[in-house]
């Protein structure tokens, strides 16, 4: 089976090696003239991680990770008020893990180039024509490639959503802006916390990635304000953490390159493929980051995708295709659904408090199943 994969992310790379493991002779395009992994850091839990180790790449990631068998809950002050201890999934590996977006692209890459996986820089897709025993996908530059499967997992913004579902929905903004930085991490910060300072302040967290470096990350209502000009962002945003308490204070005086922008949500209905083609991770389901679990889920993805396309016939392709966005629906539907609900919560606190601790608490326990 030849497959063509779009775009060299997170859910890319996976789906190409996971592909190329199950014996698949697979291209991987990326529009970039280099793979650059974008943003600062983020997080596994047990169910990416059970799916990288399949492929054996999860100890490659966790050499390079900082590990977190708790998630302490506070108030703005930075006093615990709860603590969530997610089950690990893989004996004798943690219940989670953080790294930065850097690391998890150096063993992806790794293992794109072990696989033999050819990758073509500068590279779009511009047309998929779907054929009776095969998909047509030309490139930018004229070339045509005639293959028996080609992966849209070119990200939020994909290109190739339009291409293979014609009329799919867009990502829709919910209403929060996401501040994230690298930082790095003072020896006494060695938990990963959240900060809800309520619907005012928003909800801030510091999480360390490796033994010396962290993040710091602030959701807060999005109001339209315009974005600091260029050269003030970490000003701005030490500004805005700085009523917060805990770790914050420490981790916020090491800020630099930040990054903000507006969420944005998506979840294509069923069918995610058509013919020859399908979407994957964020191309058709994008979820805001307040479950950790958009990575993950486009890892899941690539996993479960090379499960269905293993030793099918040519012929039917397209049948496995639906029963891959089939089996993954519900799934990323509960990820979208219960991120977008928590950030509801964050703009407009619920009568009850408990509320978004255990609607997390839920959808985290459905995601440890298997896949």
């Amino acid at each position: 089976m030849r497959v063509l994969v779009v775009g060299a992310g997170p859910a890319g790379c996976t789906a190409a090696v996971a592909l190329a493991r199950r014996g698949a002779d697979v291209v991987l395009v990326e529009a970039e003239d280099a793979v650059r992994p974008a943003g600062p850091g983020l997080v596994l839990q047990g169910a990416p991680m059970r799916a990288l180790d399949s492929l054996e790449l999860l100890d490659a990631c966790l050499e390079r990770a900082y590990p977190h068998e708790e998630i302490d809950l506070c108030d703005a002050a930075g006093t615990v008020r709860t603590v969530l201890a997610p089950p690990p999934l893989l004996p004798g590996r943690p219940a989670s893990v953080a790294l930065s977006r850097a690391a998890l692209g150096e063993v992806l890459a790794g293992a794109v180039t072990a696989a033999g996986i050819e990758l073509r820089l500068g590279t779009t897709v511009t047309a998929v024509v779907d054929r009776p025993d095969r998909v047509d996908v030309r490139l930018s530059g004229g070339a045509v490639e005639g293959v028996d499967v080609v992966v849209g997992a070119d990200g939020l913004h994909s290109a190739t959503r339009g291409l293979v579902l014609p009329g799919a929905p867009s990502p829709r903004p919910t209403g929060q802006v996401i501040w994230r930085a690298p930082a790095p991490r003072p020896p006494a910060v060695t938990r990963y916390s959240m900060l809800d300072g309520g619907p005012a302040l928003g909800r801030a967290g510091v999480v360390p990635v490796s033994a010396d470096s962290l993040y710091v990350w602030l959701l807060e209502p999005d109001h339209g304000a315009p974005r600091p000009p260029a050269g003030r962002e970490a000003e701005a945003f030490r500004e805005r953490l700085r009523p917060f308490g805990g770790d914050v204070p420490r981790a916020a005086e090491g800020v630099a390159d930040v990054d903000v922008r507006s969420l944005q949500s998506l979840l294509v209905p069923l069918p995610w493929s058509r013919g020859r083609g399908v979407l994957v991770g964020d191309a058709v389901h994008t979820a805001t980051p307040h479950l950790a679990y958009g990575v993950g889920m486009a890892i899941e993805d690539a996993v479960v995708l090379a499960d269905v396309l293993a030793d099918v016939p040519s012929q039917d392709v397209p049948a496995a295709l639906r029963r891959f966005g089939e089996r993954r629906f519900d799934r990323c539907r509960l990820v979208v659904e219960t991120s977008v609900q928590l950030g509801e919560w964050e703009r407009r606190s619920p009568a009850d408090p408990s509320l978004p601790g255990r609607l997390m608490g839920e959808a985290l326990a459905e995601l440890a199943r298997p896949a």
